[in-house]
């Protein structure tokens, strides 16, 4: 018998015999496995004495496999924890994985194979580890639901038309898995399932074909492709509709058929292009050459195969010189790709050299596992696509955000396989998305979620939602992008310009002062930096703003406090508010009160009314979680606005003063940090706390 290593991931030994057990796991990758493909359907090869007893595809066939992401009309989730249960019930037993022997000669030991999660540690207590195989329903590892349950025994029904997926999990594993999603019953499906395997929509269980695994060969397929984009136009309307804007008669696009720049024609199909540079740009004349960066190259192959002449990609469409064109066609930026029939997403890679895996011959995937067990087709399924998104450079890049987010269409290729994601759908080259009973890879368009861009239209018809809708969309926006890495400090505001025009032109129309929306929300000065960040200045950008600070910001409150605030508090309202002046250049002037109070560390940061021993509260900065981080001595705070509520409908009157606490002094003002002052119960009542908002001064902050 030819065996097969869990742990070097190749044939011909067992694990306690393998020459690398006690060593580090290094670079291993799961996927590129030295495998035999299985044979065809006709295949001779038969089950080793265990995997006969496993009965796979019985059980997956026919097995009571239950949801184990349940969501009631109310929105709670009661019956994961009993469909758990009742799911680890009906685990395949393995064996400890010192004991696990798998014959290369058996086609479900070569599938076990392919899929058994990564061997990290060879010590006593992981070779001691119990495995099984684990049975879920194919929409919850896809991170996907169904509709609310109701009263109508049909809401059950409905998922068990779905196809029953297996991986390879241990019982410690899943431990650490729920230890760390906690709480959240689908990042726990999602996070552990990497890898599965299925019956295939050839030959899949009578009963459930719902998303059944689909064959995908080492290079791509347009003609799927194809179908996902005829699909979308045919079935989807609102959130997907393109809409052409003459501005665009301004860009350039690439003739693919001609492989040369020319500008862009009337009512333009085209496809745009979403990459890492990752410091390889084109060289002078490379696109007559055919020697563009591969990814380019790549781009152009995938536009001409999809029966499109036109591609936009930033690095030839733009002339990279600084000039008043290069300024504008980045202020386009929600357009260009808004408008793109669809965008070509490098999610592989860390340069634009890198190509999209699959689509040339010099750049192929890890081949699919395929097997035949007693005439149903087994095939392996890759990581979905929230799963390839996690740890790829592409979603640590600044630039890359705003493509992602303000285009209709996504073909996204990734490491191992094609995903489509449009604003409606989610599908993927490996998984049968035609049969789809519960609809589950539509997403709801009434939930507004970062993942895409929800549809403004829904959220816009009266002043108080468009308000509230813009309030959470700048705040999950800039949060999402201030994460994010950029080589260049110059272009800390231009690679957000897409999307704060995108917000000017449809939600938010008073427009923003160095990334701030200051006009309609003042109040978004008091942005922070959470305290696991260590800021850096940006150089040339003003303080006052989130572009001039390397590091995560985000907002302790939503922008409206009152809106919508804490179901905790009660008769809450808001006064002293900032007021809006205007900038010049990068000085900013508003209207405000300025505090100067005495900080003590007594141990914590206590204020007090300047040379009195008259307490006004204590002090936070951002969102420390021990609030002495600010040293002893007076010093001056502008105040944004203050809260007033009650804790409950007969308790005192409480507030709390949101400030920037300021550096520098003379006329003119830096930004240190956002500090909140929790003030003293009934101070309300008292003179000299009242004495203390006296008129509004002009400030100047740069």
């Amino acid at each position: 018998m030819a065996s097969l290593c869990l742990r070097c991931r190749k044939p011909g030994h067992k694990i306690l015999d393998c020459p690398i057990l006690s060593e580090t796991s290094g670079e291993l990758n799961q996927f590129a496995i030295e495998l035999s493909p299985g044979a065809g359907p006709g295949s001779t090869d038969s089950l080793c004495d265990k995997c006969a007893k496993l009965q796979v595809v019985d059980w997956l066939t026919n097995e009571d496999i239950r949801d184990e992401v349940v969501i009631s009309a109310d929105g709670a989730n009661p019956l994961s924890l009993e469909n758990k249960r009742h799911n680890a019930d009906r685990w395949l037993g393995l064996g400890p994985l010192r004991s696990i022997s798998l014959d290369a000669s058996c086609p479900l030991c070569r599938m076990i194979f392919r899929v058994f999660p990564l061997v990290e540690s060879s010590d006593e207590e992981s070779l001691n580890a119990e495995y099984y195989l684990r049975p879920i329903r194919s929409y919850n590892r896809l991170d996907a639901r169904l509709p609310p349950s109701g009263d109508d025994p049909a809401d059950g029904e409905l998922g068990s038309k779905y196809a029953v997926y297996a991986t390879v999990n241990s019982r410690e594993e899943q431990v650490s898995v729920l230890g760390r999603y906690f709480g959240d019953a689908a990042d726990q499906l999602v996070h552990g399932l990497e890898s599965t395997f299925a019956l295939s929509n050839k030959t899949p269980a009578p009963a459930r074909p719902g998303l059944s695994a689909r064959e995908r060969g080492s290079l791509w397929d347009p003609d799927v492709v194809k179908a996902w984009m005829s699909r979308c136009e045919r079935e989807h309307s609102g959130p997907c509709h393109v809409t052409w804007s003459d501005q665009l008669l301004i860009c350039n696009m690439i003739d693919v058929s001609f492989r040369r720049i020319v500008s862009c024609p009337p009512q333009c199909h085209y496809i745009a292009l979403s990459y890492v540079w990752g410091g390889v740009s084109p060289k002078d004349g490379a696109l007559e050459r055919g020697d563009l960066p591969q990814t380019i190259e790549d781009a152009i192959t995938v536009t001409k195969s999809l029966g499109l002449r036109y591609l936009w990609v930033d690095a030839l469409c733009i002339d990279q010189k600084p000039s008043p064109e290069k300024e504008q066609h980045l202020g386009m930026m929600d357009l260009i790709y808004s408008c793109a029939w669809a965008t070509i997403v490098a999610l592989h890679g860390d340069h634009s050299d890198a190509g999209l895996c699959g689509v040339s011959a010099r750049n192929p995937r890890a081949p699919q596992g395929n097997e035949w067990v007693r005439g149903s087709q087994m095939l392996s399924l890759f990581p979905t696509l929230h799963q390839e998104l996690i740890g790829v450079t592409y979603c640590s890049r600044a630039w890359t955000l705003q493509e992602f987010l303000l285009c209709s269409r996504r073909i996204l290729f990734g490491k191992h396989q094609i995903h489509f994601l449009c604003n409606t759908g989610r599908y993927c080259e490996t998984i049968d998305d035609t049969r789809d009973p519960g609809g589950v890879l539509n997403t709801n368009p009434k939930q507004p979620d970062f993942f895409l861009l929800p549809d403004h239209k829904e959220y816009v018809r009266d002043p108080k939602s468009r308000r509230s809708f813009a309030d959470f969309t700048f705040t999950g926006m800039v949060e999402m992008y201030t994460e994010r890495k950029m080589t260049n400090d110059s272009d800390s505001l231009n690679a957000i310009r897409g999307m704060l025009s995108f917000l000017q032109r449809n939600i938010i129309p008073q427009g923003f002062v160095w990334g701030l929306p200051l006009e309609e929300f003042p109040q978004s000065l008091r942005w922070y930096h959470p305290r696991q960040i260590k800021p850096r200045r940006r150089p040339g950008f003003p303080s006052w703003s989130y572009v001039g600070w390397e590091g995560t910001i985000s907002y302790t409150d939503k922008l409206n406090l009152v809106n919508g605030g804490s179901p905790e508090r009660f008769d809450e309202a808001v006064d002293l508010p900032l007021k809006y002046v205007g900038v010049d250049d990068k000085i900013l002037t508003v209207e405000g009160i300025v505090l100067e109070l005495e900080v003590r560390n007594e141990p914590f940061n206590n204020a007090y009314i300047r040379e009195t021993d008259f307490l006004l509260g204590m002090l936070q900065e951002g969102n420390f979680l021990h609030k002495n981080t600010l040293p002893s001595g007076v010093f001056k705070f502008l105040v944004v606005e203050r809260l007033s509520f009650r804790y409950s409908p007969q308790s005192s009157i409480r507030h709390v003063l949101y400030m920037i606490l300021l550096d520098g002094g003379g006329d003119k003002f830096s930004r240190h940090s956002m500090v909140r002052l929790y003030v003293e119960p009934g101070l309300d009542t008292r003179e000299e706390y009242k004495g203390l908002f006296g008129d509004h001064l002009a400030i100047r902050l740069v």
